[in-house]
């Protein structure tokens, strides 16, 4: 092999394998963030119920873990939260429980749009509130990963962070959780959330 195609080898070698760093890292990266943001928020739960326990004492368990407090308590606990919801709430009934810290190795949080309540919701929704049915546009069950099996329910709109659509919005949870009615399923039904056009919480409530 003369001397110039022995280094168009090399350099083609060196191509192949540098795309195939790439492409590992590439393919690695997502789950290590995955991963991390799981581990981030599930640390910020976990101190989150522990400074719970401490101010409230041992009856703090009972409120956040059989009453929901953790759930509820997500919903206001900023970004970190919002990134993996489950991790955070997994955390906080660690924490609030007194129990060793157990990160979780990846996403706890699972989303899955309801294609098949949608329309019923719209329908029985547009019997006494037509006006509200044009504003929904999805239904995700957001699970948890708690032993309970805990989930919160998520209303897509188009509605913004105005006065008038807070109150169309407040009004739209109101008859949703008047039409789910309890309707929890194989798990436990925990909060309501309306986001907004650009994913924002407009309103919240128990379910």
């Amino acid at each position: 092999m003369n001397p110039a195609h022995r280094l168009w080898c090399l350099a083609l070698l060196c191509v192949v394998l540098g795309a195939a760093t790439v492409s590992s890292c590439t393919e690695w990266a997502p789950v290590r963030d995955e991963r991390q943001t799981a581990r981030d928020a599930y640390a910020d739960g976990y101190e989150k119920g522990r400074a719970v326990r401490k101010s409230v004492g041992k009856g703090a368990s009972i409120a956040e873990v059989v009453w929901g407090g953790c759930t509820r308590r997500a919903l206001d606990a900023g970004r970190v939260a919002e990134t993996d919801r489950g991790a955070w709430v997994v955390g906080c009934l660690d924490g609030v429980s007194e129990r060793p810290r157990h990160p979780p190795a990846g996403r706890v949080t699972v989303r899955t749009k309801e294609k098949g309540l949608l329309p019923e919701f719209r329908e029985w929704l547009g019997v006494d509130n037509p006006a509200l049915v044009r504003h929904v546009s999805a239904i995700t069950v957001v699970e948890l990963g708690t032993s309970d099996s805990d989930f919160d329910v998520e209303l897509t709109t188009d509605y913004r962070p105005s006065a008038a659509d807070r109150f169309d919005a407040e009004e739209m949870s109101a008859e949703f959780v008047e039409w789910w009615d309890g309707d929890d399923g194989d798990g436990k039904a925990q909060n309501l959330v309306v986001r907004g056009s650009h994913g924002e919480k407009i309103a919240a409530r128990r379910l």
